[in-house]
């Protein structure tokens, strides 16, 4: 990051952009304006950065390291005697070995072929077919080949997938078996038979979401542009629409599928030359995404694209959308005919929610012209360094060799869509949240670990809360979602779903109502004036949403902040100063503790506060415990109603000790009655500010559901049934999960 930062500074020097800015294109048309000297200089300073970025790796160190985990997979899938622990510990083990194997086919195809028979072991069998395959892929030996087509069809017939299951059939048969192998092969001859005589007797029925189209584009000639209103009134759960999104990069800090944004993976398959940066979920997602990949290689090898932020995720736009517009291109013979043209589609009628994709982002808006020359000459310089970056380290620009322009054209205008793509994702770009393993490295995978799993998506009891942690996993573009508007008091609640999004109705949407979203925090969890200054300084507007336009904006939002003062002599509810006090102070690392009682002006000492972190830091200890209950009960002698600090102390105490029970520390029925009255007290508390189908809500759910799932707290149908409607909130693969675990240990219990 420093090398890339004097680099720019020194380009910036080099440059001069003058007067007002006009748009893409021309930036990079005054580019090449630049005096030879300078701009040989530029040039040379690009090429010198990206020569600079690869990191050396030893090919024979990742192949020792590969062996050596392959190997301590045999040991531990030797020994596992049908333990599934042990045989997904292999399959973890063996996933290492195919990481570290890089380029190195021989040892590749070993990790792939072991893992495959550990996955097949476990019941991933879809999993471990795809392993079969990339290990034949790798040139697994040949001699032994039979084995893993073997493997292929057992598996085959595990998924009832009869093609593929005859496919393989027919390939063993051409082959010299001995007579153990004759014997499988016949076995899955006759599971065949079954299998087509159940497709012949069985009457196939497919349920699919019905996501109404309740919602329009509209046009206003002003300055609210195109917006959504709703053209029927739509109930409170209601979902309104669904969008898939064909650009979106993974955010640097979690491995997750690259092609449909998995993060759930129990077999992920690396890109074997990305240096453990790229991952897939299958061999149809591999597949899906090798043209992209293809020109993206070069970039995860040097590190290029964790400096360059949401310009990355602009990179892939141009990837994608670039071949679907080329057509109407190919004829013009030069940068500015081309832009021109361009910008012609971009300024066509709106055609409604059928326009494509790609024409959608084309004309999603951008403030690039409002933005301060640091920033304008930042993402320029992004945009240069990727155009570079394609020219030399890839052949992307054989593309364009049938049309017209020359490829000094192209270069002109893939940096000026690079440019415009990072301008609109400034102001249009979307953050997706996956549920993850609680404490889980970036690097681990969650159906991976040992002790969470009793076998393939069913989680063991107790275990449903150490996958409550919610985290950023994606950047994404999502042109139709785009549309909305920014309101304090959004109208959606939008669903992440790998790639996809679904965008629930918050609360009762009445026809003819513009359809919301909200940019930043909203107004139950942040001041006015928190969220002015990033709604001016990136989306350029001042808000006036009902919230921030009424007589007492933050009103909402101080509820969550009422004390009791603690001075003897005062006691009174009062409000902190917002101007002079920073409200969520127990946030702060180290924080100096400013809270002032505006009635009596007397300092809190919050000792209690203190106290309470001790007895946390003790909570292994029962007699602990006990007072740590105690001094939670007593907060409301010191915080009003569903203040956001007894929240936030909730949630402490509960992770605390369920840590020490996963620790194998004994909790009594008192410490769970206990435990229970504070979760469901403090589900009320988040339903509040944060609303009850929040991933805040959700995440906490996990909790109660485990203690009811050990049967020691009960939950009635009612209550229940309220929190299993929460599950549509989740990502298909989660919700898998969730339901899994109802059936297994909570179902029974609540008839």
């Amino acid at each position: 990051m420093d090398r890339l930062a004097k680099v720019f500074s020194q380009q910036d020097e080099l440059i001069a952009l003058e007067g007002l800015y006009k748009d893409e294109y021309f930036t990079f048309e005054s580019l090449k304006g630049l005096p030879a000297e300078k701009g040989q200089r530029f040039h040379q300073l690009t090429l010198q950065l990206l020569e600079d970025l690869p990191q050396p790796v030893d090919p024979l160190k990742c192949t020792e390291r590969s062996r050596q985990l392959r190997e301590e997979g045999n040991l531990v899938f030797r020994s596992a005697t049908k333990d599934p622990e042990r045989v997904l510990k292999a399959c973890k083990l063996y996933t290492g070995a195919v990481f570290e194997a890089e380029a190195a086919n021989e040892e590749l195809a070993l990790a792939f072929a072991n893992r495959g028979i550990a996955l097949q072991e476990y019941g991933f069998f879809r999993e471990a077919y795809d392993d079969c395959a990339n290990a034949l892929d790798c040139g697994y030996p040949e001699k032994m080949r039979h084995k893993l087509v073997m493997r292929q069809a057992h598996c085959a017939w595990k998924l009832e997938d009869l093609d593929v299951l005859e496919k393989h059939l027919s390939s063993l048969e051409q082959m010299q078996l001995n007579e153990s192998f004759l014997q499988q092969l016949e076995n899955l001859k006759n599971e065949l038979e079954i299998l087509k005589r159940k497709e012949a007797d069985a009457t196939a029925s497919q349920q699919k979401q019905d996501i109404k189209s309740l919602e329009k584009i509209s046009e206003d000639p002003g300055e609210r542009g195109r917006y959504m209103v709703a053209t029927e009134a739509i109930p409170q759960g209601t979902a309104i629409f669904s969008e898939r999104a064909s650009c979106f990069v993974p955010l640097e800090q979690r491995l997750i599928c690259q092609q449909c944004a998995s993060s759930l993976m129990s077999a992920p398959i690396p890109c074997p030359q990305c240096h453990q940066k790229v991952v897939y979920c299958s061999r149809k997602c591999r597949e899906g995404h090798a043209n992209i990949h293809r020109y993206e290689c070069a970039g995860y090898r040097m590190d290029l694209f964790k400096l360059l932020g949401v310009s990355h995720l602009a990179l892939r736009m141009v990837l994608v959308y670039v071949p679907l517009i080329l057509p109407d291109l190919r004829d013009c013979k030069s940068s500015k005919e081309i832009w021109e043209s361009l910008m012609k589609l971009v300024n066509e009628p709106e055609q409604g929610k059928m326009v494509p994709e790609y024409m959608q982002s084309l004309r999603m808006v951008s403030h690039l012209d409002q933005a301060p020359r640091p920033e304008l000459v930042y993402h320029m310089l992004c945009a240069n360094l990727l155009q570079t970056y394609l020219e030399k380290h890839t052949d992307y620009f054989d593309l364009f060799k049938v049309t017209a322009a020359g490829s000094e054209d192209w270069k002109v205008i893939v940096s000026a869509l690079i440019l415009r793509s990072a301008g609109q994702l400034l102001v249009n770009g979307h953050v997706g949240d996956a549920l993850v393993p609680v404490a889980l490295e970036a690097n681990e995978f969650a159906l991976l670990q040992p002790d969470m799993w009793q076998k393939p998506y069913h989680l063991r009891l107790g275990q449903l809360h150490n996958l409550s942690h919610t985290e950023l996993v994606t950047a994404v573009n999502l042109p139709y979602l785009s549309l909305c508007n920014h309101a304090c008091v959004p109208s959606i609640r939008t669903k992440f779903d790998g790639c996809s999004v679904v965008n629930y109705a918050r609360s009762n949407i009445a026809a003819g109502e513009e359809i919301f979203n909200c940019y930043t925090r909203d107004y139950r969890n942040s001041l006015k004036s928190q969220r002015i200054k990033p709604l001016k300084e990136v989306y350029k507007f001042q808000c006036s949403c009902v919230a921030c336009v009424q007589a007492e904006p933050d009103k909402d939002y101080l509820a969550f902040h009422q004390y009791l003062c603690e001075k003897k002599n005062c006691r009174k509810k009062f409000i902190p100063d917002v101007q002079q006090n920073d409200l969520t102070w127990w946030m702060q690392s180290n924080a100096d503790n400013p809270i002032v009682c505006t009635l009596c002006k007397e300092r809190q000492s919050f000792a209690w506060y203190n106290e309470f972190l001790d007895l946390i830091e003790s909570c292994g200890d029962s007699s602990k415990r006990r007072e740590l209950y105690r001094a939670f009960d007593k907060l409301d002698n010191w915080l009003v109603d569903h203040h956001s600090l007894k929240g936030t102390m909730a949630g402490e105490l509960v992770t605390a000790c369920f840590a020490e029970m996963d620790d194998g520390c004994f909790l009594t029925d008192f410490d769970y009655e206990n435990l229970a009255r504070i979760i469901r007290k403090n589900l009320e508390s988040t339903a509040a500010q944060c609303g009850d189908t929040s991933m805040e809500y959700i995440s906490q759910m996990t909790y109660l559901w485990d203690i009811v799932a050990l049967k020691k707290c009960k939950m009635d149908k009612k209550e229940l049934g309220c929190f299993t409607d929460k599950l549509k909130y989740l990502a298909q693969e989660h919700k898998e999960v969730f339901m899994n675990y109802y059936n297994d240990f909570i179902k029974e219990q609540c008839k």
